[in-house]
């Protein structure tokens, strides 16, 4: 049981710093102009959603 309460502990975290991480990508490829960096912060920003899915479906798990 503490084996899953700290488990849940990282996710949360992880799941936090993931979130803060796709927002200030969010934010950062609507202000580019550049198109070239502009779908290079995109891809970062759909990779960070897809590990905010998998940190919310490890929660998921842990609880």
């Amino acid at each position: 049981m503490l084996e899953q309460a700290m488990l849940r502990e990282q996710f949360l975290a992880l799941l936090d710093k993931e979130r803060q991480a796709e927002r200030l990508y969010a934010d950062l490829s609507s202000r580019l102009t550049d198109p070239v960096l502009r779908r290079q912060v995109e891809e970062l920003h759909r990779d960070k959603q897809r590990h905010i899915a998998l940190a919310e479906r490890l929660l998921e798990i842990v609880e």
